[in-house]
């Protein structure tokens, strides 16, 4: 009798894609990022509530808003500047929270570059206090020349002016792409810092509506972002 050997057959299962995994962070700067960052789109919403209001066509608007009520201005630009100012301290802190993943580097560079367009646009924010004075004491006319030849200064324009819009413009959308890179969010998020570049940059078509609606986009992604950052494991 003849005898066939039966070859054992190896069923191997098909395995489905592995899971999304959240990358470690350095949880002391991702939870700072993820308070500091909203806080900053809010402050600086805030602030336009005690702004006065313009009634002529910009910029003599505002020097004559301004003018007309300096303790308004005084108000509005100090919160405004706070508004900035965290706005900056958020990227960086969200950038320097990222500490693996293959967009980290990219992170950093756009949280570097983020920080230092809100910090300057933080800065700048001087120019409301000098417009409401010298518009109280020499007419919006004149306070409004002499704004035009301060920014039409050389220096100022290319070493402050150019870095502060280059840097709140690209810095943040930089940053999202490397956070969605590294994994810390969903590549979809990165709309929202196109969608504010694209909202500010016709802001003034819109008055203080333009203003207010890149601010809520910007506390949209500051939320979305810190919530990952706040729920990521911490390194070890």
């Amino acid at each position: 009798m003849t005898t066939t050997e039966q070859t054992p057959v190896t069923v191997v299962a098909e395995q489905g894609p592995e899971p999304r995994r959240t990358p470690a962070v350095f949880r002391p700067a991702g939870r700072a990022a993820a308070v500091v960052l909203p806080l900053g789109a809010v402050l600086a919403a805030v602030s336009t509530i005690f702004d006065p209001p313009s009634t002529e066509p910009e910029p003599r608007g505002m020097y004559v808003a301004y003018g007309a009520d300096p303790a308004g201005a005084d108000l509005a630009a100090t919160i405004l500047h706070y508004g900035f100012a965290a706005l900056g301290i958020g990227l960086l802190l969200t950038g320097l929270a990222v500490a693996a993943g293959r967009g980290r580097i990219l992170a950093w560079v756009g949280a570097a570059l983020g920080a230092l367009g809100f910090v300057n646009l933080s800065g700048s924010v001087v120019i409301d206090w000098f417009a409401a004075q010298e518009s109280a004491m020499f007419g919006p006319d004149t306070a409004m020349e002499i704004g035009a030849r301060v920014e039409a200064m050389p220096a100022l324009t290319a070493g402050w002016m150019l870095p502060m819009v280059v840097g709140f413009t690209l810095g943040p959308i930089l940053l999202a792409v490397g956070l969605a890179r590294a994994g810390v969010v969903r590549w979809w998020t990165v709309a929202l810092p196109v969608a504010v570049a694209v909202v500010m940059a016709g802001a003034s078509a819109f008055g203080p509506f333009g203003f207010l609606a890149g601010l809520a986009l910007l506390l949209a992604y500051g939320l979305i972002t810190g919530y990952a950052l706040w729920r990521a494991p911490a390194v070890r």
